[in-house]
């Protein structure tokens, strides 16, 4: 019986994670690698987690913007889409 929860837990889990997140590889070589686990356990980050951030500072630098500003500025651009694909499934469906 513990087994089922723990797959359908899975499932859970992996449908939330599609549905919210999206994934890139990323390829370093091993001693660059090697300083990235060094550095991270050393100062208690996750490698995924410090990647992120270094992402963010990154891009803030180079935009100016505070990374947070950013994702404002696409929310509107997302609400569009969302309604434009909800459009689309009511017209196909015939409900318009």
């Amino acid at each position: 019986m513990e087994q089922k929860i723990s797959k359908s837990s899975t499932r859970a889990k992996s449908k939330y994670n599609k549905k919210n997140y999206s994934r890139t590889p990323i390829s370093f070589k091993h001693a660059e690698m090697e300083v990235l686990n060094n550095h991270c356990k050393k100062y208690g980050y996750s490698k995924n987690g410090f990647v992120v951030q270094a992402v963010k500072e990154k891009i803030q630098r180079e935009t100016n913007k505070n990374f947070d500003e950013l994702l404002k500025e696409l929310q509107p651009a997302e609400e569009n889409e969302t309604a434009k694909s909800a459009e689309a499934s009511e017209t196909e469906k015939g409900e318009k």
